[in-house]
């Protein structure tokens, strides 16, 4: 039986989305899912834009209204989506406030 897209509400910063994930196709739909709306964010980017992330992101799937909010490491979302020198400006930043590695840290908070 084949599962249908759900949709996935991801929050960081001052910005939330909602993107749809086959959730056959991905081992983790809710990184998927984060790595989805941050390619959206950047690609909709104007040239004098900022773009804002906290150093983690909330998903949570929208399947079930008791669904739990998972939370992300940013830094390894921001390498998934193939921008490594966000990723890293993302870690450096956050390091020297709060001498915490992105990069050692785990990507989710929890499982699947």
């Amino acid at each position: 039986m084949s599962k249908e897209n759900n949709k996935y509400t991801v929050k960081s910063a001052n910005w939330s989305m909602t993107v749809s994930v086959n959730e056959e196709i991905f081992d983790d739909p809710h990184i998927e899912a984060c790595t989805r709306c941050i390619e959206r964010k950047i690609q909709s980017l104007q040239p004098d834009e900022d773009f804002l992330v906290n150093p983690i992101m909330f998903v949570k799937s929208l399947k079930r209204k008791n669904s739990k909010e998972k939370i992300v490491n940013t830094y390894k979302v921001l390498l998934n989506a193939g921008f490594p020198s966000r990723a890293e400006t993302l870690r450096k930043v956050f390091y020297a406030s709060t001498e915490v590695d992105l990069a050692i840290e785990p990507l989710s908070s929890s499982k699947y």
